[in-house]
């Protein structure tokens, strides 16, 4: 037992015998990224390259907002349609409150418009088409009126009234909408959906 310890102790000093240097040896001088950022900021600025910058982010962000992206594949209406948008819903799994306990069982249908009915019309319109804009701000009053085009703050400065914008054409995916204008109305348990020709009264 003796001579295995010694053995051992033998391998281990051997392992841990200092070998010596080998070529030459630098210290790790890595400078701290913070500076870096902060002195290729300073010289943007001084060359004026970071204000002109911030300029055509500013720029591109206002006109973003002054004129959204327009809702993809949304026409003028050549042919009026009518069709239904059932919003009812299956519950696929059980909810159940803090506790556990199930208030709603999976596979209970659902519609929003049993308990909170749309209380106006939506009406969707192209800003840029003068006709459709005429008449939805003169035929509909009561109605919230969607641009899936157009200047919507250019046109509330110009009819006194709010124009909202229906961004990414979610609204117009979500009811089926392929043309405008277009009404959007309750029918009991479900939305009328209808695509419109007007005629241009000038």
């Amino acid at each position: 037992m003796k001579k295995l310890i010694f053995l051992l102790l033998a391998t281990l000093s051997v392992e841990a015998k200092h070998l010596g240097t080998f070529g030459h040896t630098f210290e790790i001088i890595e400078e701290d990224l913070l500076v870096v950022i902060t002195k290729k900021l300073d010289a943007l600025e001084v060359d004026g390259t970071l204000t002109k910058h911030q300029l055509n982010v500013q720029a591109v962000m206002e006109a973003k907002i002054q004129r959204p992206t327009p809702a993809e594949g949304i026409i003028r209406t050549k042919k009026p349609r009518v069709f239904t948008y059932d919003p009812a819903i299956r519950i696929p799994f059980d909810l159940k409150d803090h506790k556990g306990n199930v208030f709603v069982k999976a596979g209970t249908i659902v519609n929003p418009l049993e308990t909170h009915s749309l209380k106006q019309p939506l009406v969707f319109i192209d800003g840029d088409d003068e006709t459709q804009v005429a008449w939805a701000t003169q035929k509909s009053s009561n109605s919230k009126l969607i641009l899936v085009n157009g200047p919507p703050f250019q046109l509330m400065n110009r009819y006194s009234r709010m124009f909202y914008f229906d961004q990414g054409g979610k609204l117009v995916k979500k009811f089926g909408i392929e043309q405008v204008p277009a009404r959007v109305s309750q029918d009991a348990r479900v939305l009328k959906v209808e695509e419109l020709i007007i005629v241009d009264e000038s």
